[in-house]
């Protein structure tokens, strides 16, 4: 695995007299005091290599750092800050401009770039970064909107709204496995303790195979006729089998063993049947869902203490908001007749 946190610059000291250029604005009072907390998270991170856009409020953001564990940081140039336009720009103006750019993100002011030309050079540096240092872990010092080029990219829901409430600094920790995205967290450093909001995560579909990196495994299992679902030990709620992939796992492979870790299925057929996404304030990984017909179960000698059929869903459930949206689109996929019968 490869895990690259990814920093946006603390405050800048932007003004329209100012005497520096976009390149060679320097920190506020604050950004320089704020700096400090990008040092203290990195601090434990087993961090082996500091890049960052050539821009000085981003250089300065991660050199604290840097120093402190006594690299060089290594300057990449398409890690640089969107270019806007060749004159200054007002509030009201720029905000109205950064409204229209994420509305069409093949729009730009004359001398400027889109949204588009910001993620694509900067997709193609991070996969780089990503060759050059396998199974590394990286910090790159940057910006907001190459940031949330790159955010975009991996989450389809990811939009004007979240670019404009990402502070600064802030911090975006990226895992790839063997080049491909895998899992993401975002880190509010202002709230380190930030809990994960659960009510309001979002759940979107995907045709099979569209999603890639996937990280987690549902099965619906389908046993004499009822949807099987299993209760943990600790816990008084049922759930799907399924959980989190096993590094070297494939999908299937995952799939299979949480099949029977969980239901104790002994004979059983199982296949995937589409991807999933979830994405809460914090994070948000990509799972894969599977459709398995089982013929005879074992003994439970795992976590769970019962496994128990359903007709549908079961009205105590855990991950309420997740788990009738992908029992939904199984059903879509595998009706169930008269007779309980895919």
């Amino acid at each position: 695995m490869t895990t690259i946190y990814y920093v946006r610059h603390a405050e800048p000291e932007r003004s329209a007299d100012s005497i520096y250029t976009d390149r060679t604005y320097p920190l506020t009072a604050k950004g320089v005091e704020d700096c400090k907390l990008v040092t203290a998270f990195l601090y434990d991170k087993n961090i082996d290599v500091v890049l960052s856009s050539p821009f000085k409020r981003a250089v300065d953001t991660v050199a604290g750092f840097a120093d402190q564990i006594g690299v060089e940081i290594e300057l990449i140039e398409d890690f640089r800050e969107r270019a806007i336009t060749d004159k200054w720009l007002g509030m009201d103006e720029f905000l109205k401009f950064a409204r229209m750019q994420w509305e069409d993100p093949t729009y730009k002011l004359p001398g400027g770039e889109s949204i588009a030309e910001v993620q694509e050079r900067n997709l193609v540096a991070l996969q780089d970064v990503l060759c050059k240092y396998d199974g590394k872990n990286i910090v790159i010092g940057g910006h907001g909107m190459a940031l949330s080029s790159l955010l975009m990219h991996y989450d389809k829901g990811f939009g004007y709204d979240q670019h404009m409430e990402m502070p600064m600094p802030y911090i975006a920790k990226l895992i790839f496995d063997g080049g491909m995205f895998f899992d993401a967290q975002k880190i509010d450093l202002f709230e380190p303790n930030k809990q994960t909001d659960y009510k309001n995560l979002r759940v979107d579909l995907a045709e099979l195979g569209v999603l890639k990196a996937y990280r987690y495994t549902v099965i619906f299992a389908r046993y004499d006729g009822k949807w099987l679902y299993c209760r943990h030990k600790e816990r008084n709620v049922f759930e799907t089998a399924g959980g989190r992939i096993e590094p070297g796992e494939t999908p299937v492979e995952g799939a299979k063993r949480e099949l029977m870790e969980e239901t104790g299925a002994v004979k059983f057929s199982i296949i995937p049947v589409f991807d999933y996404a979830v994405y809460t304030n914090t994070a948000f990984s990509n799972g894969q869902v599977f459709f398995a017909d089982v013929q005879e179960l074992g003994e439970l000698e795992y976590e769970m203490a019962e496994v128990r059929g359903y007709e549908t869903i079961p009205d105590k459930m855990r991950f309420p908001q997740i788990l009738p949206v992908l029992y939904k689109a199984m059903c879509e996929k595998y009706p169930i007749d008269q007779n309980g019968k895919t």
